[in-house]
């Protein structure tokens, strides 16, 4: 919601996402988790002033597996894409800079820019986005992820022109550990499994056939 008023690269902020899944089918399920961000805004006068703050947000997401819903699942796949949508509770806190910023801003405009002023607040959230899952082993994912969060105007203390949502993209990379066994063996790979070892066990009968049937004609061979 502030990018107009500073260049992008203002804006971004490392974070930090912890989470736990729990798969109720092999493309579905759910991700609950806590995110460290901190968040900026910024408000032009005669310069361009950014200010920071802090929040903490719990999230409860939906997960659907796309490559196990449209290609069936196979827990040996190595590259799987999956979407989520879900909501957040969001608690801002430590917004002194956008405090201390209102008197300069007052004195420049005749309209109050910073009319939601907080010092801690709890907001919803609405959220989603998309992801790669990249396997590694039995126990070990790499993450790659993309999401956006909607929250209420008052979130960066800025009252927008329209009364638009405020936003916060992430780009997040990260690694997935399973504790235990993660999956049951899919149909497909055991299908697989299994005509591969029918194919082996058909090769080698015939192999030795052949073997058998060819030491039968050279000891024919020596008798004659």
């Amino acid at each position: 919601p502030t990018i107009g008023d500073t260049s992008f690269c203002q804006l971004l902020l490392p974070s930090l996402s912890l989470s736990t899944n729990y798969c109720f089918h092999p493309a579905m399920g759910v991700r609950f988790g806590l995110s460290v961000y901190q968040g900026k805004g910024a408000v032009i006068t005669t310069t361009s002033n950014v200010y920071s703050f802090n929040f903490l947000q719990l999230n409860a997401d939906y997960k659907l597996d796309l490559s196990a819903l449209i290609g069936g699942y196979n827990h040996k796949r190595v590259c799987s894409v999956y979407l989520f949508a879900g909501v957040g509770a969001n608690y801002g806190f430590d917004n002194k800079q956008a405090a201390d910023l209102k008197p300069v801003v007052d004195a420049y405009f005749d309209d109050d820019v910073l009319p939601y002023l907080w010092g801690s607040k709890l907001f919803v959230a609405g959220r989603f986005g998309a992801g790669l899952d990249f396997r590694v082993g039995d126990y070990v994912t790499l993450n790659l992820e993309a999401n956006s969060n909607l929250l209420c105007d008052h979130f960066n203390s800025k009252r927008a022109a329209d009364r638009n949502v405020d936003w916060q993209f992430n780009l997040l990379a990260g690694v997935s550990v399973s504790f235990g066994k993660k999956y049951d063996t899919s149909k497909k790979w055991l299908a697989e499994e299994e005509a591969r070892i029918a194919a082996e066990r058909a090769a080698a009968e015939a192999a030795a056939a052949a073997e058998a049937a060819a030491a039968e004609t050279e000891a024919t061979a020596e008798e004659a």
